[in-house]
């Protein structure tokens, strides 16, 4: 993940070390503690977007600002953004999937399936068509051959070893929209061993058995989607998934021995044969704020290029059991109550010496249905959309131990990386590689929202080493979207050197002499636009 620096990024980078290393930083370890213990507290109601709780955590950060002298940088000269939302719901009964040939199938036991924000209720039939990972990019299109004009679309998790492991993530948060391009009205995971490496079956039936789901209103009234001809989305068990290919020419085995290889070679097929999609959601519309304060920069001649400090402020609310006693709300200290603890920590910083850029701090709400404050906020800034030149983004660091090296997601791909490595040898850190390139990460947080608009983002994250892996896997194994996710277990030591670092990143990117600009080539960069590194 890591590219080699130029001579002149050496440079760089060292003279921004000295000078970081000089500088006298106290993090305010007590505000840290304080606000990460009163944003995950019960009475915040686990600051599902949309809710009473959620709200009241808003209003908590707007006084936050308010008193570190943050200027409003919302809507009507207040702290808050309103983000209209659609919530849908999936409805107790109405939601099947019957596949030609399969007999009777049970939904959470061989399948799961929703609908979208697109339409409340309906049913489709339509054929079914394989489409492997559904890549289109040089060297591979698996739409290749065939017709998804109303048609159901079955795809696999993954795609071929050689590809970025970034821009395969970006691949597949996509597929919706390069599918409704094609005419597709529907699509349908199979689990797949590969897949099954990241979540089992009765792991992502627990994932998508609860909740609601979100998008974003836009001014014109209709409900954002990147795929509006997607009417029903769902996942099919190991057991379905095998019974689906049975018999045909390329089967279960097959497909499992394909996704095995590093070619990872699929065909794309119609499967002759049809399904059913019923599918039930209850709307509901709703507003629900993005927090945003404004730090003014010290430079008039950049005064027009706003960096841009993220956090999302929502989690997923309260979770109603059957069992008298239990706990029932999930806090999210973790996620993410630590990562805008640390952004209004960072902002306080920064405030301390204003960096030459100006800086919006924003509390981002919804994150947790599809990164939607962001998205919104992207699509539709406080500022002009084109002053909007960086992002630096916090999102659950997991602070359970002694960490003593960092994952900078995004950082090589543009000229915020020297100014980055700064932040992070002045601190004594190491900068690793992503250590699970498998889940994507780069385009599961706020920054990627971002990154869509042609805004270059770097997100940092801990590394593996000092016992980071297993630290880091009892939190997701044990404790993610969970009610035990508690800010006991946040090591505020630690906690105290994470927003240093951070705080070394967002000063250097706000005080970089040259404008915020992908590296030539980069794949984001051509695919979004946005500025270029060298280029006027």
């Amino acid at each position: 993940m890591i590219n080699r620096l130029s001579a002149g990024g050496l440079a760089i980078a060292a003279s921004l070390a000295i000078s970081l290393a000089a500088a006298a930083e106290t993090v305010d370890r007590e505000a840290l503690e304080r606000d990460t213990t009163i944003l995950s507290a019960d009475d915040m109601e686990g600051r599902e977007a949309g809710t009473r709780g959620h709200e009241r955590a808003a209003g908590y950060v707007a006084g936050r600002f308010a008193a570190m002298g943050l200027e409003p940088a919302g809507e009507n000269g207040t702290y808050f953004q309103s983000v209209p939302m659609r919530r849908y719901t999936r409805a107790e009964v109405g939601n099947t999937i019957a596949i030609e040939g399969l007999g009777e199938l049970e939904v959470f036991e061989d399948y799961i399936v929703s609908g979208t924000a697109q339409q409340e209720s309906g049913t489709i039939t339509a054929p079914l068509v394989f489409i492997g990972y559904g890549l289109d990019i040089e060297g591979r299109d698996d739409f290749a051959g065939v017709d998804l004009e109303g048609a159901v679309a079955i795809r696999t998790y993954g795609g071929p070893a050689g590809l970025n492991t970034e821009e395969n993530a970006h691949l597949r948060s996509t597929l919706n929209q390069r599918l409704s391009d094609r005419g597709a009205i529907g699509v349908l995971l199979m689990h797949t061993p590969k897949l099954g490496q990241i979540y089992d079956w009765d792991r992502l039936v627990d994932i998508s058995s609860h909740g609601s789901s979100m998008t974003w209103v836009g001014p014109d009234g209709v409900a954002y989607s990147s795929g509006p001809g997607i009417l029903a989305s769902g996942s099919l068990s190991p057991e379905v998934s095998r019974q689906l290919l049975e018999g045909l020419a390329f089967d279960y085995d097959d497909l499992a021995a394909a996704e095995a290889t590093p070619e990872a070679r699929l065909p794309s097929f119609a499967l002759g044969r049809d399904v059913t999609i019923e599918f039930a959601s209850t709307f509901e519309e709703i507003d629900t704020p993005n927090v945003i304060g404004m730090l003014p920069g010290n430079d008039p001649t950049v005064a027009d290029e706003y960096v841009v400090l993220t956090a999302h402020l929502d989690h997923v609310g309260i979770q109603p059991t059957e069992e008298e006693g239990d706990d029932e709300i999930y806090n999210g200290a973790l996620d993410n109550a630590v990562g805008v603890a640390s952004m209004i920590e960072v902002a306080r910083l920064l405030g301390e010496e204003p960096p030459r850029r100006p800086v919006l701090v924003i509390a981002l709400t919804a994150e947790e249905k599809g990164l939607l404050g962001s998205s919104y906020n992207a699509a539709h800034p406080t500022v002009p959309a084109e002053q909007v030149v960086a992002n630096v983004n916090l999102d659950m660091p997991v602070i359970t131990y002694d960490f003593a090296d960092v994952v900078a997601f995004g950082a090589e791909r543009s000229n915020l990386y020297p100014h980055v490595v700064a932040a992070t040898e002045a601190h004594g850190l190491t900068l690793s590689p992503d250590p699970q390139p498998e889940q994507g990460f780069f385009t599961r947080s706020d920054q990627y929202s971002y990154v869509r608009q042609g805004v270059p983002a770097v997100y940092l994250d801990l590394g593996f080493a000092n016992g980071g892996e297993d630290a880091q896997g009892v939190v997701f194994d044990n404790h993610y979207h969970k009610p035990s996710d508690e800010v006991s277990l946040i090591d505020f030591a630690a906690l105290e050197r994470f927003v240093a670092v951070n705080h070394a990143i967002a000063r250097n990117v706000a005080n970089m002499e040259e404008t915020p600009a992908w590296q030539p080539g980069d794949f984001f960069g051509e695919t979004f636009g946005g500025r270029i590194a060298g280029e006027e």
